[in-house]
């Protein structure tokens, strides 16, 4: 990854916290997620189209969104205790490997699966650092184990 597309990053998820900034973390990170989500997938089941957003919320390389994206959901997840860090770390690896094989399956069947970039693996490690501190913050704890998510 290059210092351009970490400042890129950065800009991005900022923005998108000042975006969102009127709702309470952590449920912020759980809606900027779930926003991020629609960005990516305009049209599908139901999500506006991708002009319904504020433009400089939404990068034109969707491996950028995706990095945004997969930031938001493990700071989501991790922050809100729905995973326990090693877990989520677990998963990831597993993601990210099926992905680099090429066979990790489309949310979206109109959509190809982003391509897998340095800058999406470190977004999620840093989501998962930023959300063991909104965790310890709030007090709450995660579970020893949870069920895999399901797509």
């Amino acid at each position: 990854m290059t210092p351009a597309e970490v400042m890129a990053f950065n800009m991005y998820v900022e923005k998108w916290k000042l975006y969102r900034a009127s709702i309470p973390e952590p449920a912020r990170y759980c809606q900027i997620k779930s926003d991020l989500k629609q960005v990516r997938n305009p049209g599908w089941k139901g999500n506006p189209p991708i002009t319904a957003w504020p433009a400089d919320l939404v990068d034109s390389d969707d491996a950028m969104n995706a990095a945004v994206e997969h930031y938001f959901l493990c700071r989501c997840w991790i922050g809100s205790g729905k995973y326990p860090s090693w877990q989520l770390r677990t998963m990831n690896i597993i993601y990210d490997g099926g992905k680099a094989a090429g066979v990790t399956p489309a949310h979206n069947p109109n959509q190809p699966p982003s391509r897998l970039t340095l800058l999406q693996i470190g977004a999620k490690e840093l989501g998962i650092k930023h959300g063991e501190d909104d965790l310890k913050k709030s007090g709450g704890s995660a579970p020893w184990i949870a069920k895999p998510p399901k797509y």
